[in-house]
């Protein structure tokens, strides 16, 4: 690139605008206080005892809208020149990017050195870092304002867009999309300005640091938690976005804010939208027209992409506006030329929507203007249905605004009472949400409801990803219906987000993510833990039910029986169960708190004698630190059949004895009554003697 210094020009002599050194306006964060400054004096940070952190030397020029960069170095080789970001435990971040990437040299992404968790003394709590290559040479935007480079129509070709476009092939050839292609998020390495790259992608979901300039329609109309993974098209999209910036600046937008942009874009094309009065060379805009088109099919893909670096002529389909009319379809102040513009309004306006949607001059219009039988009968439908649901939540306004947004523009995202996201961003946007506002009831009522799969038969083209989605959406469905533990809310957002920490409150601050920190995390928390706390909690168990690959549904059975021995039994063998199968070193604190809980299932036992018998193992145990021998010592198998037997003997043996007791009192109650009888009769016999006797004396007596 040497040979070749970048210039401000088109290419013809003709100087381009000067960038506008607010390009890119980041959103402010929600309801969040300015942070405070501190000034930490402790010891570096250690990751896996090679890599250092420096949490007194923050580097602010490499942050990230979602991750702060502080100064590493590396143990190993002294002279590499790296800066570690430090991730925000608010959001869930990629790692799959991150397990892909790590020590691989990919032309066109900034080198991954290491990634994972560790105590961060700022938050005081573990947090996510990634150690990454520092790129010499900052950011590209920095370079162009400074007028350290300048751009035409040749560099623009050869040196910006040719690497930055291998960084986007490798990638995808990983299977993952960047989402996090911005002007600055672009690097050059060295710090001749020669070599240029694509920044961190993986600390943030899919498309949460982007400006809505840079997503597509569709995505941008999203929540930024919901925008989705997306495909190569969409990166495709943010690449042109980010070029014709660099190239153009948008100075020409003026002050239009990202809802008025959209608008543009909805109603003009984003290309029309976005360069506008560019005063862009054909070949130039040929690219834009080609990288920006909205329909994601006639986009340009990487094949007319290197087809138009080599030179070669590429095809421009025109574009079409979806749901387009000459006559608007008016409420109030406002005219809507498009169901697209329509839809988004009763999505952003739900007071006002459910009376538009009512209207009739709105089937008139959609039939008539539109000319589109399918959408004005789709709302005739809804208004039926929802008739016949009036007191049921397929009649609500939520639902019937949702189903419209829907069937006025099929590809915008599913919108229900402002929970907004793409089908493949439920999960990250049911993680931000939980994040933000803790358990909600949108979600869960978006799965009921079934809304994706209504979005997914509105679509005209089937893709492979829509068959996986549904079935998704199916098994999420089908776990809410269970409140047992491993189950619910939490065991969506686990099987939504495998790369989720385990939001436990015993272990939050532990972030743990991996199957194999849990008990030993479980293990620290034993001392800040009140002794009678049951270790698994609704969150641990979907954690382990999502985690861990052998089947657990006996335990998790166990776990939910309302029995508390049962219950009690089913927490010591899961958990016994897991230290042994992933071979976890002693447990001291976790088996110490698990020992205190264990009454209810030693009283299971019938013999006093074997109750304390185990009452007395269990402290040695305990110092054991092995849950599966406390586990061997309450249920062993023979223990138990022992001491059933031993019950089964006792219970005979105390029948019997109750029989002999009943014979002995039935024998000595016939003995009484015998000598009763006996008794009565004798003195029967007596008296009838005494009267014989006394009455011959007084005989005798008269005779005399």
């Amino acid at each position: 690139m040497a040979e070749a210094p970048i210039e401000a020009d088109a290419g013809d002599g003709t100087p381009l605008p000067e960038k506008d050194s607010t390009t890119e306006e980041l959103p402010e964060p929600k309801n969040e206080q300015p942070a405070p400054v501190i000034k930490y004096t402790g010891p570096h940070v250690a990751m896996n005892d090679r890599y250092f952190i420096d949490p007194s030397k923050p580097v602010p020029d490499l942050d990230t809208p979602s991750a702060k960069a502080y100064l590493a170095e590396d143990t190993v080789h002294i002279n590499r020149n790296l800066f570690a970001l430090i991730c925000t435990t608010d959001l869930p971040t990629r790692t799959n990017v991150m397990a892909s990437i790590q020590n691989e040299e990919i032309e066109g992404l900034i080198p991954l050195a290491e990634w994972g968790t560790m105590e961060w003394p700022l938050s005081k709590k573990k947090s996510m870092a990634l150690i990454y290559e520092r790129p010499k040479g900052g950011r590209i935007i920095e370079a162009i304002e400074n007028k350290s480079i300048a751009i035409n129509e040749i560099n623009l070709r050869e040196h910006i867009l040719a690497p930055l476009l291998s960084g986007i092939k490798s990638l995808s050839s990983f299977g993952h999309t960047h989402r996090a292609i911005r002007p600055s998020n672009i690097f050059f390495l060295d710090e001749s300005l020669q070599t240029l790259a694509l920044g961190d992608c993986a600390t943030s979901p899919f498309g949460f640091d982007q400006p809505m300039m840079f997503e597509t329609i569709e995505r941008s109309m999203a929540s930024p938690g919901g925008r989705g993974e997306g495909i190569l098209a969409d990166d495709i999209y943010a690449l042109g976005v980010t070029l014709a910036v660099l190239a153009v600046g948008d100075s020409h937008l003026g002050t239009v804010s990202d809802e008025e942009l959209l608008t543009l874009k909805l109603d003009h094309g984003s290309y029309e939208a976005i360069c506008k009065n560019g005063n862009l060379p054909k070949p130039i805009c040929e690219l834009f027209q080609g990288l920006l088109d909205d329909n994601a099919k006639a986009r340009w893909g990487l094949e007319e992409i290197t087809g138009w670096l080599e030179g070669k002529n590429q095809p421009i389909l025109k574009q079409n506006p979806y749901g387009h009319s000459e006559v608007p379809y008016n409420f109030g102040d406002d005219d809507f030329y498009s169901t697209r513009t329509l839809s988004l309004y009763l999505s952003r306006n739900p007071e006002t929507a459910m009376q538009i949607i009512s209207d009739g001059n709105l089937v008139n219009w959609l039939s008539k203007n539109v000319k589109s039988k399918n959408q004005s009968n789709g709302i005739v439908e809804i208004l039926k249905q929802a008739a016949l649901y009036e007191d049921e939540p397929q009649g609500s306004d939520d639902f019937i605004i949702a189903k419209a947004c829907m069937i006025l523009d099929p590809q915008a995202p599913i919108s229900y009472n402002g929970f907004s996201f793409m089908p493949d961003g439920f999960s990250s946007a049911l993680a931000f949400d939980y994040l933000q506002h803790g358990i909600t009831e949108r979600p869960l009522e978006i799965l009921k409801l079934g809304l994706p799969k209504i979005w997914h038969s509105l679509q005209q083209t089937v893709f492979p990803k829509d068959v996986d989605q549904n079935e998704k959406y199916t098994a999420l469905s089908g776990y809410l219906t269970l409140r047992d533990p491993g189950f619910g809310y939490e065991r969506c957002l686990y099987e939504c987000n495998p790369t989720m920490p385990c939001q436990s409150d015993m272990i939050f601050k532990d972030y743990v993510c991996n199957i194999k920190d849990l008990l030993p995390a479980l293990d620290t928390a034993s001392g800040q833990i009140p002794n009678n706390t049951n270790p698994i909690d609704r969150h641990i168990a979907a954690f382990i039910a999502v985690h861990f690959d052998p089947d657990i549904q006996s335990h998790l059975r166990a776990l939910a029986n309302p029995s508390e021995e049962t219950s009690t039994m089913g927490m010591l063998s899961l958990l016994a169960f897991l230290q042994w199968k992933l071979k976890i070193d002693p447990l001291y604190g976790l088996s110490s708190w698990i020992g205190g809980l264990l009454s209810p299932a030693i009283n299971t036992y019938h013999s006093r004698s074997k109750r304390r018998e185990i009452e007395k193992k269990i402290p040695s145990l305990v110092r054991n630190g092995s849950l599966p021998e406390l586990f061997d010592l309450i249920e062993n198998t023979s223990d138990r059949k022992s001491d059933a037997k031993g019950f089964e003997e006792a219970t005979m043996e105390y029948a019997e004895a109750e029989y002999e007791i009943r014979e002995l009192r039935d024998t000595e109650n016939n003995r009484q009554l015998i000598a009763d009888k006996q008794g009565k009769q004798t003195a029967a016999v007596l008296s009838i003697i005494i009267a014989m006797i006394v009455t011959s004396i007084l005989m005798i007596v008269k005779l005399f």
